[in-house]
């Protein structure tokens, strides 16, 4: 009688998912490849340029924080926006050059933060924390300057902060991430971007 031989299927496929989860996930291209340049690339020249529906994925209103007419938002910059946007906006630039430019360099993952929240708001005073994972990331750079709502009729006092954060792109992966912001009159404010669909 023959013996039936055991299934090392279901034991050697929990390893593989079990390693599969362990590893950081990432959707937005980092490293850039030669491919994701191209795509940038022609992402940032075709003749509608980045429109507001791509870009939309990038950014976000902070509703919960205003002043007057004027309302917090935050936006992200991955490496493939970088490329897309450079690209757009150099003359006679071409794909090779774009690969040429970019391939093998290091580049930075940015958030831009306009902050509103009070007329004459202090100077570098916002805190900023940036969660994923259920941890803090810790950024490479934290500039902060003077913020006042864009208007026609000249300029108005700061009623905020214009805020830019630099990471290491191999920091985060395509989890969620988190943008907490705590003023100094007591407001606190969330926003959390899906990485998983951007680029």
């Amino acid at each position: 009688m023959v013996k039936a031989m055991s299934k090392p299927w279901p034991s050697i496929g929990a390893a593989l998912l079990a390693f599969s989860l362990a590893l950081p996930v990432r959707a937005y291209d980092v490293p850039l490849t030669e491919s994701s340049i191209r795509d940038a690339y022609f992402l940032g020249t075709r003749q509608s340029g980045l429109t507001p529906d791509f870009l939309a994925k990038y950014a976000l209103w902070i509703t919960g924080l205003k002043q007057g007419t004027c309302t917090s938002q935050a936006r992200l910059e991955t490496p493939f926006l970088q490329v897309a946007n450079y690209s757009g906006k150099i003359p006679n630039y071409s794909a090779q050059s774009a690969v040429q430019d970019f391939l093998g360099k290091p580049m930075s993952f940015r958030i831009h933060l306009d902050v509103c929240y009070r007329v004459h708001a202090p100077v570098n005073a916002v805190k900023v924390r940036i969660i994923q994972n259920k941890k803090e990331v810790a950024p490479v750079s934290f500039e902060s300057t003077p913020y006042s709502e864009p208007t026609e009729f000249g300029f108005l006092p700061p009623n905020g902060e214009q805020i830019v954060i630099e990471f290491r792109p191999a920091k985060l992966d395509s989890s969620d991430l988190t943008i907490l912001i705590d003023t100094t009159d007591g407001q606190h404010a969330e926003s959390v971007f899906d990485l998983a669909s951007i680029r």
